[in-house]
């Protein structure tokens, strides 16, 4: 007889050992709100790659089997750089395979983690889907130019995120979607273009953003904030 695990609250981290996505995974353990927490990634079982849709199927599908009902999500997978390719400083840096891949990584994920997570998410009570943007992706918010495939495919994610956000508040959902900045923090991703005095440690923001998403209402579903719980202009 299989166990019923609808009634527990469940918490989800997808990217869970990347360098703030393990920290939240961390924190969330510590945390008694949540009688489980589960982290997915590349090598975890089930693993999880967030360009493949059948391998987010295959996760979707795990937490349906077990009955798992999600309380909180989080997707914190993000790319910026790698050996190939770098953010851009001018116009004539633009390099499609750059811009698909940042979409991959940066929107297409979370699209299909809403398409294949939302329908076993909590909707009767307060629950989270979260995903962490970056202030670069506000386009009002933009003086300085350049990084074209990041800003760009952030500010797409920006939309979903509002965008399904609309839609799930029709529905009568009290599931709050949110973009998140988690601030400057020292990982793989940011390292090479930082002021490592102006970086957070991982550890250090995680605890912030979970503070702060645990301060929210439905209010704030559809926005882009920071770590602090301040909106980003769009």
């Amino acid at each position: 007889m299989s166990l019923d695990n609808s009634f527990l609250e469940i918490a989800v981290v997808i990217g869970s050992n990347g360098g703030i996505g393990k920290s939240i995974y961390d924190e969330l353990c510590k945390d008694s709100k949540y009688d489980k927490v589960l982290g997915f990634h590349k090598k975890s079982q089930p693993a999880i790659d967030v360009c493949d849709e059948n391998s987010i199927i295959e996760v979707a599908d795990f937490l349906i089997k077990n009955k798992f009902k999600i309380s909180f999500l989080i997707n914190a997978v993000g790319y910026l750089h790698d050996e190939n390719f770098s953010p851009e400083k001018k116009v004539g840096d633009i390099n499609k395979n750059y811009i698909e891949k940042s979409f991959a990584i940066n929107t297409f994920s979370t699209a299909l983690l809403l398409k294949h997570f939302t329908s076993i998410m909590v909707k009767e009570k307060r629950s989270l889907f979260i995903a962490l943007s970056a202030r670069v992706g506000s386009i009002e918010d933009n003086f300085l130019g350049g990084w074209y495939s990041y800003r760009a495919s952030k500010a797409a994610l920006n939309q979903i995120m509002k965008t399904v956000a609309i839609e799930f508040k029709r529905k009568k959902s009290k599931i709050i979607f949110l973009s998140l900045h988690p601030g400057t923090v020292d990982t793989k991703l940011s390292k090479p273009f930082s002021n490592k005095k102006k970086l957070f440690s991982p550890s250090f923001a995680a605890v912030k953003i979970l503070e702060t998403l645990n301060r929210l209402t439905l209010d704030s579903s559809g926005s882009l904030i920071d770590y602090d719980g301040k909106r980003i202009s769009f």
